[in-house]
């Protein structure tokens, strides 16, 4: 977010419509009053701005109304018509009206902020706090709040430490002034005044969750790892916010991480967030053997969604298990939304060639180039498959082809370059691998730069950027495996061979991949290269036996079928239970959530069926006729639809008595492949 914190204002909350929420005068009209009515409900907006249009016309002076227009402006990213408005106020404001002059000026100040034009924001904003401390006005912390915001946006950090020090001459017992001194402190790298003063913020106020923030943001930049994510699990603990669950954090102290997480799983009441965290960690550092263990038992507590079997299937094919990868795509397949699917084949191509199987990879790319035939991913991928099957016309058709809808893919330019080269069209080939490297610099996955510099014989320039990329993260087998390529295509094979062995040491086990790469044709024949391909293939091996047992491919597939009543509307009525309660639900594919009614939930909390601990709060949640309502969240513990389970499944409290209970999409997409046998009256789950 741009902004560091919430800007208030005395009239209005800025960036927000709820002008009902402020208080209203007897000089407020009927129209003004119905604006504000409209906004609250999130109606019609062309007749709100009419109403207010029409006020204004009838009484110029009603500074309100100017103050509504401009928000809604500003919403919609008008802010030269905003900024109008606030002029027109200023003219049209009287000594007795309930907005000051100073507190236009003030909006208009903001309104530069939003336009990133500080070069107007703080010279106005600095009049705006130069007439509050003249006016003594209430509002003056607020507005040496915005000022030292500007200053900071505009790096201008010794005048905004001098505005949040004034702030604290105020009021000492303000937290976030001290909060803003020590984000200064950290953006000029004087990390360990940042902790003092944010030690001295904490004796304020223990819970003020943005001290752990910034006490995270120091300890890392003293690379201080261990008290960083400690200080990153108070500050979840306090805001309960998952944004700050960084696994690029937890990374950088493994060992101490996965004990933090473990415990976390052991101790918490909820423990879905913590196992998929530390499912992400061990995947992060390729530990997927790890990842899966713990990925198999997330889809056995919430049920097989795409989500999970996608994440699932990546693990596989890291560990070189294509054909345990192939399963879960094919059942992601199953699942997914049609609109999913060219996407989710091209995965499943992904993994296809991997494993050597060129044409049945083909067809896949193909569906994904007919959704998406502007994205030269596609014809990339399917001329590497055409290739690597010994059809290099075939494949410089679509390298051409990919090129013509999107000049912007370097991959593609080294795919045709290097074909060039086998023509002995070296100057062709060459264009293209400028190409490359005018087109990709950034050190990131996904890069190809290093192969292109090679091929320009440009050695020395492409081993600096392959170890600029291993530096991003040193413990990544793919960066170890490309380097080894590389090695391998200059042929400094002996460093080769070492780069390979880094590699496995780091968790690659992509060995169907490397059988068919050919950057390793240089050293396949080497008595080393085989001796390490043999040792990887029995650890592996090794590897695979001990989650073997617990994978889901081992199991064979459960088909639940559970008896349907077409109910007058159209909709299925469904037999369930909830927490052990017999239960008819609304089988809808068109609700995206559980809803349930306000007098069966007050039947399960009578009767134990809930707890007070399973409310969570609340949320708006959608009706199947796209209709949006506020609700109590719920965790359902447990939803079993014949033999299917699944369980911690949030569901939504509706005021209405009569409402049915919804069973909607989020949850039915979790229990696996369901069908509807019209014929039969039954419906079928495939889990």
């Amino acid at each position: 977010m741009k902004r560091f914190i919430t800007l208030m204002l005395v009239i209005f909350c800025i960036g927000s419509y709820h002008a009902s929420a402020q208080k209203q005068s007897s000089n407020d009209s009927y129209k003004y009053l119905k604006a504000t009515e409209i906004l609250d409900n999130n109606g019609d907006l062309k007749e709100a701005r009419k109403l207010l249009t029409e006020n204004i016309d009838e009484n110029p002076s009603h500074v309100k109304s100017y103050l509504l227009l401009a928000t809604m402006d500003r919403k919609e990213g008008d802010y030269s018509s905003a900024l109008r408005l606030i002029d027109k106020a200023l003219k049209n404001n009287h000594k007795k009206s309930e907005v000051s002059n100073n507190t236009l000026t003030w909006w208009k100040a903001v309104i530069y902020d939003e336009m990133d034009d500080l070069a107007r924001a703080i010279p106005i904003m600095e009049q705006v706090v130069k007439i509050g401390k003249k006016e003594k006005s209430e509002s003056l912390i607020s507005m040496y709040e915005d000022l030292a915001q500007f200053y900071y946006s505009d790096e201008r950090y010794e005048e905004s430490d001098k505005v949040y020090k004034e702030m604290i001459k105020l009021d000492e017992t303000q937290q976030l002034p001290f909060v803003g001194l020590a984000r200064n402190m950290c953006k000029r790298e004087r990390f360990d005044e940042a902790l003092k003063i944010l030690d001295d913020c904490a004796k304020l106020n223990k819970n003020y969750y943005e001290v752990y923030r910034w006490q995270m943001v120091a300890y890392e930049g003293l690379k201080d790892y261990r008290k960083m994510i400690d200080a990153m699990m108070t500050l979840f603990d306090k805001s309960d916010d998952t944004d700050y669950i960084r696994v690029s954090r937890f990374k950088k102290d493994y060992k101490y991480s996965v004990a933090v997480l473990k415990e976390r799983i052991a101790t918490a009441d909820d423990k879905t967030l913590w196992k998929m965290v530390l499912t992400d960690l061990y995947a992060a550092c390729s530990k997927y053997s790890q990842a899966l263990s713990l990925i198999n038992e997330l889809i056995d507590e919430y049920g097989a969604d795409v989500s999970f079997l996608s994440d699932r299937a990546t693990y596989y094919e890291e560990l070189g298990l294509t054909e345990l990868a192939l399963k879960d795509m094919d059942q992601i397949l199953e699942m997914c939304k049609e609109s999913q699917r060219p996407y989710y084949q091209a995965v499943r191509s992904d993994v296809l060639r991997s494993a050597g199987k060129y044409e049945e990879a083909m067809a896949g790319y193909s569906s994904y180039i007919d959704r998406f035939p502007t994205d030269a991913y596609g014809y990339y991928a399917r001329g590497w498959c055409k290739e690597l099957s010994g059809d290099d016309s075939a494949a410089f058709e679509d390298y051409n082809e990919g090129i013509a809808v999107d000049e912007s893919y370097p991959y593609i330019y080294l795919m045709r370059g290097e074909i060039y080269l086998k023509r002995g069209m070296n100057e062709q080939a060459n264009l293209d691998f400028e190409q490359v490297v005018k087109k990709d610099t950034i050190v990131k996955d996904g890069t190809c730069r290093h192969y292109a510099l090679h091929f320009l014989g440009r050695d020395p320039e492409a081993l600096e950027w392959i170890d600029k990329l291993i530096e991003t993260d040193v413990d990544s087998p793919g960066h170890w495996y490309d380097k080894s390529c590389l090695l391998s295509r200059m042929g400094k094979l002996d460093e080769s061979v070492a780069a390979l062995k880094t590699a496995f040491e780091k968790g690659y086990r992509k060995l169907s991949h490397l059988e068919h790469d050919d950057d390793m044709d240089p050293i396949r024949n080497r008595d080393d290269y085989k001796q390490l391909i043999e040792k990887y293939q029995e650890i592996l091996a090794e590897e695979v036996a001990k989650f073997e047992e617990t994978t889901q491919v081992v199991r064979e597939s459960v088909v639940s079928e559970i008896a349907l009543k077409k109910t007058y509307g159209g909709t299925y009525e469904v037999p369930c239970e909830v927490n052990g309660l017999p239960l008819k639900m609304i089988f809808d594919t068109g609700a995206a959530d559980v809803t349930i009614s306000s007098v069966e939930a007050s039947f399960m909390l009578k009767n134990g069926y809930l707890t007070d601990e399973d409310i969570k709060g609340k949320r708006n949640y959608v009706t199947a006729s796209g209709d949006i309502h506020e609700g109590t969240i719920l965790k359902l513990k447990e939803v079993k639809l014949g033999e299917a389970v699944l369980k911690n499944i949030e569901a939504s409290v509706v005021g209405n008595q009569k409402a049915p209970l919804l069973l909607g999409q989020s949850v039915l997409e979790k229990f696996g492949t369901i069908t509807i046998d019209n014929i039969n009256s039954t419906l079928k789950i495939k889990h």
